[in-house]
């Protein structure tokens, strides 16, 4: 199954092709950037690129997948409405994938607890756990920095934690011995591992993808207590 992914998460634009088959990588080619300009200006050269590079087009892909949240609201949206506008004239089956599923993908050593945080501001972060295998131990969520502290507390096993939030976490929150920085490699979004997920995620027509952001933006936010206040 060939794979085009995206990654845009957060500050960090990726994009990958993967021929995958029976669960096993067999070519690939990942570029992930980081620059001045906006992910809406990345993702089209970057696609295009990834294309150029592995000699194939857009009629050749099998399944778009991408990162649908959490992470940056504007990101998330550039993400989806990009895929939608890839895969439609071409009617490519996609992948909605969690950028936390993604985010503990890169990470698969045995006996161990994976957890992906990413900042979500307010001393909170966006958080899920998996087991060493990446067996999912609870769902997307918010949860707040001593709650996710209490928590790891309760492992009595190695805690690998990645993503843009793990440097602070493991600074401002925790003393657990246990717990230990993924590798700069490992640490943030990779479309590659978008991709690897993308092949075990059911399909969905490309209408159908939609942004999880777990709670309102901030707009909606304000929006709401006006209302209430009316």
């Amino acid at each position: 199954m060939l794979i085009l992914a995206f990654d845009t998460t957060a500050i960090v634009a990726s994009c990958a092709v993967a021929d995958i088959n029976d669960s096993i990588v067999d070519k690939y080619a990942v570029f992930s950037i980081k620059n001045k300009l906006t992910h809406s200006e990345n993702m089209m050269p970057m696609a295009e690129a990834m294309l150029k590079r592995y000699v194939c087009e857009m009629k050749d892909i099998d399944r778009i997948a991408v990162t649908v949240g959490p992470g940056s609201f504007t990101g998330v949206r550039i993400g989806v409405s990009t895929v939608k506008g890839l895969a439609m004239p071409y009617n490519i089956p996609c992948a909605a994938v969690s950028t936390l599923a993604a985010l503990a993908t890169n990470i698969t050593p045995a006996g161990s607890i994976i957890c992906p945080v990413m900042d979500a501001r307010r001393s909170q972060f966006y958080n899920a756990l998996f087991d060493g295998t990446g067996k999912r131990l609870c769902d997307d969520r918010i949860i707040t920095a001593d709650n996710l502290s209490e928590e790891l507390n309760r492992f009595d096993k190695p805690i690998i934690i990645c993503g843009d939030g793990a440097r602070l976490f493991n600074i401002q929150y925790t003393g657990n011995a246990n717990i230990i920085l993924a590798s700069q490699t490992a640490m943030y979004q990779n479309a590659l591992s978008t991709a690897i997920c993308g092949y075990y995620t059911p399909s969905i027509e490309a209408e159908k993808l939609q942004p999880k952001y777990l709670r309102p933006s901030q707009a909606e936010r304000e929006r709401n207590e006006n209302n209430n206040k009316n």
